[in-house]
């Protein structure tokens, strides 16, 4: 990994998602936000809360302490169940109830892809994200490879959920292979899930 991100850096590194996925490059985003008049601020905060509620023993990685770019990765052992803070959002913050409808048929998809990707110890990618004035110049590749091979090295797989054909694409050129796909109920989006032996 390029650049280790330091626990005391947590909040810097939460910029990167929230810059990388607020545009129309992350339409679950917009799905979920859909009729909010405060949407822009909401989806930062949402997107911003996939780096800080992550329980301490994630590994984040940067390309540099300038945080171009920002990965994170649960290792063997370590799920969803250590986090700090899961749920950013209560109904009193959005003025539409169907926000929160939206939010947990996305995170019932998650969820349901997640045990499809197997019980045993694992290397599971939580995100990449690449601020949108650093796109193209093999930042993601930088923050991916060293866990892929490392993973190798153990005999451990590395698997993930996406949502795009583009980002499927990237993974694939990775060795990695869709697992299955899941439609979100209500909406067009779907996610993949996808793993590298």
């Amino acid at each position: 990994m390029p650049y280790d991100v330091p626990r005391d850096r947590i909040d810097d590194a939460a910029d990167a998602p929230a810059d990388a996925f607020m545009g129309a490059s992350c339409p679950i985003g917009k799905f979920m936000f859909l009729n909010e008049p405060d949407h822009l601020v909401l989806k930062r905060r949402f997107y911003r809360s996939l780096v800080t509620f992550c329980p301490p023993k994630v590994v984040i990685g940067g390309t540099s302490p300038r945080l171009e770019s920002v990965s994170i990765w649960f290792p063997p052992g370590v799920d969803h169940s250590e986090d700090v803070d899961p749920d950013p959002f209560t109904k009193t913050d959005l003025s539409d109830p169907r926000i929160m409808e939206r939010m947990q048929a996305v995170n019932d998809v998650i969820d349901a892809l997640t045990k499809n990707l197997g019980q045993e110890p694992q290397w599971y990618l939580h995100l990449a994200a690449v601020r949108p004035q650093s796109v193209d110049r093999g930042y993601a590749s930088l923050l991916v490879r060293p866990v892929l091979t490392r993973a190798a090295r153990e005999e451990f797989p590395c698997t993930l959920i996406t949502q795009t054909r583009e980002n499927v694409r990237t993974y694939e050129h990775w060795g990695f292979e869709v697992v299955k796909e899941m439609a979100v109920p209500g909406s067009r989006e779907k996610f993949c899930s996808v793993r590298k032996d």
